[in-house]
């Protein structure tokens, strides 16, 4: 037995912070370490399913038996820590001299089972250690290393384990090498946990390839960008260097790191300019500028394209993620809050919302430094800001608290200088052209001399202006869907993917005039709406209710479109009842229920049908707009124009500002068979 050069309640105390995964990790950082390009992790079970036994082997060079006393006996020192003082390379990795004990933070005893060369030939021996007595070894007693026929490399095994499994010993290591076996994979560094390839491809947010040449760059280089979904471990966001060999020259950290804005990248650049490349400050002695090196114009511009494409591509990612960002505050309750159903809410949330979003991608850390409690504060004032009109004061105050470059400076002085007045006249401009949507409307119902129709006149002007039944609805449908491509518009706009759908019922080819749906932040559909509209002439009874109530049983027939706790809300819309009383009987008979024009509920009231007259709806928007419309002392005019026919009416109105998005489902698409 042999010592290490401290006490075992030392080691411990000096690698007390070491986690087992983290332990496992190192010890297959020294298989590479090693110069190995593959390492084998396998976890044995005993016969009750427990990991009992790790071995890690790697086809490294294994620990030559001469130098085995300045590798085991000094304790927080290491040779590799010589080689890597002056350089910025990923490896060697260790550099403390540490890494061969952390095995007593997961396991009572470790073995190296190793093969080195040595003057053209090939040893073998072993090395144990025990948890109880770290600062001593064992190296073969008084034998020496075999001469054996053997690949080197090193086989760790470690027994009398800490519970540990399998799954967070793989994503632990994915999350430690992934960057690393990127950079290493034109040479086909793998690590294989029981026969398997570790693959991170699920940690790829987005890869490039960057052409450098536009820069201005005379070399020939093979440049690949690579942004992920998840911090680096303990690595920086970098650049890598590598010669034409594949292998790394050189790492640095690019300017984009610390910015608390989740931007997590590498760039791994080949080129055979690095094979000589000198990246130190300091010169060769004697060789002046024999060695390309950074005082290069070759490089400056190389690093300068990166830094131009990183700053872009940055800016855009945080546009993306600052809608995500403003997402996640209202889900915590930190955002003001807005009713959305109100069009004015509306523009005032999407007026904060672009001034939130331009703060996070000029600066991420002015939001994710702060507390919740400051967040919320902040979010307030900046709301009260913008409703204020200081926005002039709001610009100086934040240009001298955070760094923007011209671009940038000027992005966040129009928000804030000039989106309001924007947003108020395109307010404007909104209320007008829904005042005329409702003048269109009501003539198109209520002026017998149109003979309007249901689907030309009534259905194509309300499909383009379902705000009419609430801002809150996306159209999924159009020209009177039947229920196999409304359930396919129901997946399409809950999932984005598109299915062969086919629905077995013998109603299902009956036709919706209207179909809409709500969806939350995560794109769940929480509320479906289904509207049957009728021509003027037709007076609603039981027949067009029943019509109805078989679009609803034909619905509540088919799984596929009642997954989860959904509403689903129908409504008959015409001019009037007919002389059976039945609408009025059946309204009577649910006022009990205190809810108006409702006259079917089931489902513990998920499932509801209401029944209203176009005189009701317009009512309805008056009260809720009229006191604007008033204020805003819109010219007269609006109120009076008229058309001379129904297509007329609709042709005027149909494509305006109130217009709203188009069907998730085209029209006139058919279902693929």
């Amino acid at each position: 037995m042999k010592s290490v050069l401290i006490t075992p309640e030392g080691i411990q105390k000096n690698l007390k912070n070491i986690k087992p995964l983290d332990a496992i990790c190192e010890y297959i950082w020294n298989g590479f370490d090693a110069f190995a390009t593959q390492v084998e992790v396998e976890l044995h079970r005993n016969k009750m399913g427990l990991i009992n036994m790790i071995t890690i082997r790697d086809n490294g060079c294994g620990i030559n038996y001469d130098e085995l006393k300045y590798k085991f006996q000094p304790f927080n020192d290491s040779k590799k820590a010589n080689v890597s003082q002056k350089t910025n390379h990923t490896l060697p990795h260790g550099r403390k001299g540490i890494g061969r004990l952390t095995f007593f933070a997961f396991s009572q005893t470790a073995r190296w089972d190793t093969v080195y060369r040595k003057d053209g030939d090939t040893y073998e021996y072993y090395i144990s250690m025990n948890k109880d007595s770290l600062n001593q070894y064992d190296d073969n007693g008084e034998k020496l290393p075999c001469k054996v026929e053997k690949l080197t490399g090193t086989k760790v095994s470690f027994t009398q384990l800490e519970s540990m499994e399998k799954e967070d010993i793989i994503n632990k290591i994915k999350e430690e090498f992934f960057w690393f076996l990127e950079l290493n994979k034109e040479n086909d560094y793998k690590i294989i946990v029981n026969k398997e390839c570790i693959d991170y491809s699920d940690f790829v947010e987005h890869t490039e390839n960057m052409d450098v040449s536009k820069y201005g760059c005379k070399e020939m280089y093979d440049v690949r960008f690579v942004q992920w979904k998840q911090k680096l471990g303990n690595e920086y966001s970098r650049i890598y260097y590598l010669g034409s060999d594949n292998k790394e020259r050189y790492k640095e950290t690019t300017k984009l790191n610390k910015r608390a804005d989740h931007f997590f990248h590498s760039v791994y650049i080949k080129s055979s300019y690095f094979d000589d490349f000198h990246f130190t400050n300091e010169e060769i002695e004697g060789q002046g500028d024999l060695f390309p090196n950074k005082c290069d114009d070759e490089y400056k511009i190389l690093i300068n394209g990166i830094n131009t494409f990183l700053i872009k591509y940055r800016s855009r990612y945080l546009k993306e993620a600052s809608d995500a960002y403003i997402s996640k505050l209202i889900d915590d309750k930190l955002y003001p809050e807005f009713d959305t159903t109100n069009f004015i809410q509306a523009y005032q949330k999407k007026e904060l919302d672009s001034l939130v979003g331009a703060l996070y991608a000029a600066q991420p850390k002015i939001f994710t430094g702060l507390s919740n409690d400051n967040k919320k504060i902040t979010l307030q004032l900046l709301r009260l800001i913008m409703d204020n009109g200081n926005k002039p004061e709001l610009f100086k105050i934040l240009q001298g608290v955070i760094e923007l470059d011209e671009e940038e400076r000027k992005e966040l002085s129009g928000i804030l200088e000039y989106s309001s007045l924007s947003n108020i006249t395109k307010t404007i401009k909104l209320l007008c052209d829904r005042q005329k949507v409702i003048q269109a409307l009501k003539e198109i119902v209520f002026n017998k001399e149109f003979n309007s129709y249901e689907v030309t006149h009534v259905q194509e002007l309300v499909e383009n202006h379902y705000w009419i039944f609430g801002e809150q609805y996306n159209l999924i449908t159009s020209a009177e869907p039947d229920f196999e491509l409304a359930l396919k518009g129901m997946i399409k706009a809950e999932t984005g993917m598109e299915e062969e759908i086919h629905i077995e019922h013998p109603d299902k080819n009956k036709e919706m005039d209207i179909y809409m749906l709500r969806q939350d932040r995560q794109g769940k559909v929480t509320e479906n709406v289904v509207v049957e509209l009728k021509r003027p002439k037709i007076k609603l009874g039981e027949k067009e209710l029943s019509q109805v109530k078989k679009y609803m049983r034909v619905i509540k027939d088919t799984p596929r479109f009642n997954a989860g706790n959904v509403k689903w809300t129908f409504y008959l819309v015409g001019n009037e009842f007919d002389k059976s009383h039945y609408i009025s009987g059946e309204l009577e008979s649910h006022k009990h229920l205190g809810e108006q024009h409702l006259v079917h509920c089931q489902d513990d009231g998920l499932t509801k049908i209401y029944v209203l007259k176009w005189s009701e709806i317009f009512d309805d928007y008056s009260k809720r707009h009229d006191f604007l419309m008033e204020h805003l002392k819109l010219e007269e005019k609006l109120w009076l124009e008229t058309h001379e026919s129904a297509d007329e009416a609709v042709t005027d109105v149909k494509n305006n500002s109130a217009t709203l998005s188009e069907a998730v489902i085209p029209k006139n698409q058919k279902i693929v068979c």
